[in-house]
């Protein structure tokens, strides 16, 4: 999340997804969640052109149906004179930004290049 200005730590931030889907008729799912203290509760199917809006809380996974590849564009704004993104993972899936140095890159990336610009 990025919804509370600590500095050096975490930056507050409203974020905005743009979506789209490879394939006709495909979707996804994106999910918001909050804390005790400020509690947002979204699982919203998303499909080519709609827009997520996270105000606040931890946010994700960005998931799409099998067999359709999902692309998000994410904005973000907010009140503070730095322009840094700092986050702050969710305690309990914190660990899942430990496996990503072990992972290939996803031979789909960058979405829609062509393949000789990969």
């Amino acid at each position: 999340k990025h919804d509370k200005a600590r500095p050096g730590a975490e930056s507050e931030l409203e974020e905005i997804y743009y979506f789209q889907v490879a394939g006709e008729g495909g979707f996804g799912y994106q999910r918001v969640y909050g804390t005790p203290e400020r509690p947002i509760n979204v699982l919203a199917e998303v499909r080519s052109g709609d827009t997520v809006l996270i105000p606040h809380g931890w946010h994700g996974p960005s998931i799409a149906a099998p067999g359709y590849d999902l692309y998000y564009l994410n904005v973000m704004a907010g009140p503070g004179q730095d322009r840094a993104w700092l986050i702050c993972d969710d305690p309990a899936h914190g660990w899942v930004r430990g496996t990503w140095e072990s992972q290939d890159i996803d031979d789909r990336l960058p979405f829609g290049a062509k393949e000789n610009d990969r």
